[in-house]
């Protein structure tokens, strides 16, 4: 019964360090957001300038591609995980238009 414990003790010690009993990590694009596309372009140089003029206002961006009806786009997006009341705004106003809404998750 002893050597029971003894290796039923060690067994557990030896899984301390294992994920079985690691708390789930809770990635940045897991938290609820909203995602706006605040730019589609032809060509990656219009992209990327707006990607970085996003980034010395603030807002983290990112480029995706996308084929519509056989054009290419480049596609700037924005997640946006703690919405301030002039978000749109702000955004409307560093890009020369509006942001459109592609996705909302959970509730902010």
């Amino acid at each position: 019964m002893l050597r029971i414990l003894c290796i039923t003790a060690l067994v557990l010690s030896l899984l301390g360090g294992c994920s079985l009993f690691e708390e789930d990590k809770i990635y940045e694009w897991q938290r609820p957001h909203d995602t706006y596309q605040v730019g589609a372009f032809g060509k990656a140089e219009n992209a990327e300038h707006l990607k970085s003029k996003l980034a010395k206002n603030g807002y983290e961006s990112r480029i995706e591609t996308e084929i519509v009806n056989g054009v290419f786009y480049l596609n700037v997006l924005v997640d946006v995980y703690n919405p301030a009341p002039d978000t749109v705004d702000r955004l409307t106003d560093l890009t020369g238009a509006a942001p459109v809404l592609k996705s909302k998750s959970g509730s902010n």
